[in-house]
């Protein structure tokens, strides 16, 4: 039985925002293959270790340093062309092991002739995924590990990006990165309110990435993904754990608690809600749901009706 709620949901008394991304990988067939390669500090005589697979859309980066001559181990992108001026830094979707890393990004500056590079230095949680923000602001110009006065990083001229580990330490080296993307020099917020009369809002709310019903439910939306376009619907998912997004839009802890609030969602369990395009919640449910079952039901709305006769 599907359960229809009536009142109107209004979330101008929550200011939520979100950055929006300018995806470069993700290390799916849809975005372009950044032809990574290794750079060691075998170059110079060290004796580091790394490499690297990618495996179910995870780049997956292993090794093993030894500050015995040199201490590092890198992976880069082969040569880019990128103008990311319209943005203020980069944001990577990582699982570390509590070790220290360095975001490598190059441009066409040179010194005495030579590439420079750009690093900035980022924490990891041990065995857990987390989102990573990097301003461009925090990149400093360094040239075989010496820090620079200048020139300042220009990021409409980006040539290259990097993953490196020279934390100073001795010893075994874990990571995986599933996503890169650039985002946005200014937030622009993200509501419910925002897509009211231009989308319908599919909400998942889940404790975390893992859970099985949001995989199942997940995976129901992506078999019928075309029959959820042609009814204007979005997908919002919202997670305690991993990665919450609206549509393409990453949203950060804050959001997601304002977004659960409105809509009653506790996020100890699985929920589903579907908002209209008028702003009002039309299923509620605690289990997975058929789309099928969600199709229909908006087929039956009179706004949907409309849609469908007009020429």
């Amino acid at each position: 039985m599907l359960l229809m709620l009536g009142s109107a949901i209004l979330c101008s008394h929550a200011d939520v925002q979100a950055m929006k991304d300018r995806l470069l990988t993700d290390f799916t067939p849809a975005t372009p293959d950044l032809e990574w390669f290794v750079l060691n500090d075998n170059v110079m005589g060290g004796r580091s270790e790394g490499g690297f697979l990618v495996e179910d859309h995870t780049l997956q980066y292993r090794g093993k340093t030894n500050t015995d001559g040199g201490g590092f181990s890198s992976i880069r992108t082969s040569a880019l062309r990128l103008d990311l001026s319209r943005h203020r830094g980069v944001r990577l979707r990582v699982k570390g092991d509590g070790r220290r890393y360095t975001w490598r990004l190059a441009t066409d500056a040179r010194y005495r002739g030579r590439e420079l590079g750009y690093w900035a230095e980022f924490d990891t949680v041990g065995g857990e995924w987390q989102i990573v923000d990097i301003a461009f602001n925090r990149f400093i110009p360094r040239f075989r590990g010496t820090r620079l006065d200048g020139p300042t990083l220009d990021t409409s001229r980006i040539t290259g990006m990097g993953l490196m580990i020279y934390d100073g330490r001795d010893g075994p080296f874990e990571f995986e990165l599933d996503r890169v993307s650039a985002y946005a020099n200014e937030a622009e917020p993200f509501t419910l309110e925002s897509l009211r009369w231009q989308k319908r809002i599919l909400v998942l709310s889940a404790p975390s990435e893992s859970d099985e019903s949001l995989m199942r439910q997940r995976s129901a939306w992506t078999s019928a993904l075309s029959g959820s376009l042609e009814r204007d619907m979005v997908l919002v998912t919202l997670v305690s754990h991993g990665l919450s997004t609206a549509g393409q839009v990453v949203l950060d802890g804050e959001q997601v608690s304002s977004i659960r609030s409105v809509l009653g969602m506790s996020g100890r369990a699985f929920a589903l809600v579907l908002v209209g395009k008028d702003g009002s919640a039309k299923l509620s449910r605690e289990s997975v749901t058929p789309m099928q079952d969600i199709h229909a039901l908006i087929d039956t709305m009179p706004m949907r009706r409309r849609e469908i006769s007009e020429p």
